[in-house]
């Protein structure tokens, strides 16, 4: 158990140092003080572009968990109920994202999305649009790019949780004259709530926290609270504030899992009666 103990030592140690210099007072570029303050958290609090940084994050994470929710869903009861074949396709085309670059597959957007990228020049090709749009460095760039990447995160847990249902409660259900629709409404979204529940929760934090996408295809022009807590870190260097904000966003995010956790609890408890 060393090695674990050790990790896990390791990694609330670190929180504890960001925590820690959140409370200590800035004296400029690299320039940390001694003492107690609060002015890092009142700085944050009461600057609007800060706020709106925080606030553009969670509506961004917000409304693309919901998508990739629905497409998740869509993709995973599929898998379920399609021949071996094209379920062994699918997993294979899902699973190669985790082998593949994230900056290789953001840039991969890039060149779909750019000036002169794929989409772009098939709209002029069919003479849809005179002049390229402009579908990078802006909120749906950003948008999709999340979209896309997350996918995989929600499609394997509610796979799981569809494939474990017993296929004779399907059977009972159609021979008592279920409609197709019925028996997933009555029987299948009940029973794959556990799934949809630890989709949610990782999309949720996996959109919420990211770095590269809003980076690569935001372009500087939308950028999330994981870039501001960059770019306080390492550009102007202001650690405390920096270390402020990073916790701000965690214990935020804590307390959004927290929320969904006890949600979902309802939500199963209440299929399972």
């Amino acid at each position: 158990m060393a090695p674990g103990v050790a990790a896990v030592a390791l990694f609330f140690s670190c929180l504890g140092l960001m925590a820690y210099y959140s409370f200590l007072p800035s004296l400029g570029m690299a320039q940390v003080g001694s003492g107690f303050t609060l002015d890092n958290y009142g700085e944050f609090i009461g600057d609007s572009f800060n706020r709106a940084y925080l606030w553009r994050s969670l509506r961004v994470a917000t409304y693309t968990t919901v998508i990739v929710l629905v497409l998740g869903y869509a993709v995973a009861y599929y898998m379920s109920f399609c021949s071996p074949r094209m379920r062994l396709l699918i997993s294979v085309l899902l699973l190669v994202q985790f082998f593949t670059s994230y900056v290789v597959r953001t840039y991969a957007i890039v060149l779909v999305l750019g000036r002169y990228g794929v989409v772009n020049e098939t709209l002029m090709a069919l003479g849809i649009t005179a002049e390229p749009l402009r579908l990078l460095f802006n909120e749906f760039a950003v948008a999709l790019g999340i979209v896309l990447v997350a996918i995989p995160f929600m499609v394997f847990p509610i796979y799981s949780s569809i494939a474990a249902i017993p296929p004779n409660l399907l059977t009972a259900a159609e021979s008592l004259g279920a409609t197709r629709l019925k028996t997933f409404f009555e029987v299948i979204l009940p029973m794959s709530m556990p799934g949809v529940a630890a989709g949610v929760v990782i999309v949720y934090l996996f959109n919420f926290t990211s770095f590269i996408t809003p980076s690569l295809l935001g372009g500087g022009y939308f950028d999330m609270i994981a870039n501001l807590i960059y770019d306080q870190a390492m550009n102007t260097q202001e650690y405390p504030l920096a270390a402020a904000t990073s916790v701000i966003a965690l214990v935020l995010t804590v307390a959004i899992v927290y929320a969904l956790q006890k949600m979902f609890a309802v939500t199963i408890r209440g299929a399972e009666r």
